[in-house]
């Protein structure tokens, strides 16, 4: 393939992931506006579902890792893992720093493993077999795009919509924001930017890899809205259509 042919898809391609991301922005925005307006006790079964989310994503991201060829993009997918896991301190894992955002609402620790959604436990086990099973590339644009683009779309709606309901904003001074801090901030916008840089470096190497990413980030897109469609079911409540 030429440089001008391969250049063309690149663009193509950046152009499919922009307008799935603007539609996931729209979407999930529409789907979380009840956040701002559920009692506490409902926000609560929301926030302990989404938890399963991230702890397989976890899990994922260093199945990923694993299954990458050396070079770049397997360095930075293990960075972002190193991140999600604390950088070496066990207390800075962003799964522990979301558990501890659940307890400090006063949801009690022993009640964070409790009650999963079925549905929920075998979309993410599903994710977590193409990961493993499909190629390489499929499993970057599912799990490294789609975790880290459009999870962060939800995550911001998500951090938008609850901060804006009463029950939250009495708790916040007792409230740890800290997995907030760090996935509505500047740290997932620079995720994104060397994703970004380090996956067109990776086509460029192999063309053909561009089939595979497009195929795991449309996954990737209608697993997050069913996701979410569960949750609400879980805590009780009708997630808005749009």
């Amino acid at each position: 393939m030429d440089q001008q042919s391969l250049q063309a898809l690149k663009e193509e391609f950046w152009r499919m992931a922009d307008n799935a991301r603007t539609q996931t922005e729209y979407l999930a925005d529409r789907k979380l506006q009840s956040l701002a307006h559920m009692p506490l006790d409902v926000l609560k079964k929301v926030f302990v579902q989404y938890r399963y989310f991230t702890l397989f994503y976890i899990s994922d991201l260093a199945l990923l890792v694993y299954r990458l060829p050396f070079g770049n993009l397997r360095s930075l997918m293990a960075d972002f893992l190193n991140d999600e896991l604390g950088n070496g301190q066990h207390t800075q894992a962003h799964q522990r720093l979301y558990d501890d955002f659940l307890v400090s609402l006063g949801i009690p620790r022993e009640e964070l493993e409790k009650n999963a959604h079925p549905g929920n436990l075998q979309l993410l086990g599903e994710m977590s077999d193409l990961v493993m099973k499909a190629s390489p590339w499929y499993a970057v644009g599912l799990r490294g795009m789609g975790g880290e683009c459009l999870c962060q779309v939800y995550l911001a709606a998500m951090h938008t919509h609850f901060m804006k309901n009463p029950a939250i904003q009495a708790l916040a001074d007792r409230m740890d924001p800290r997995f907030w801090d760090i996935h509505t901030g500047e740290v997932d916008i620079e995720h994104r930017e060397r994703l970004r840089a380090a996956l067109m470096a990776a086509v460029d190497e192999d063309p053909s890899a561009l089939e595979g990413l497009v195929g795991g980030y449309r996954k990737s897109k209608g697993v997050f809205d069913r996701f979410w469609d569960n949750i609400f079911e879980a805590a009780g409540v009708t997630a808005h259509r749009a």
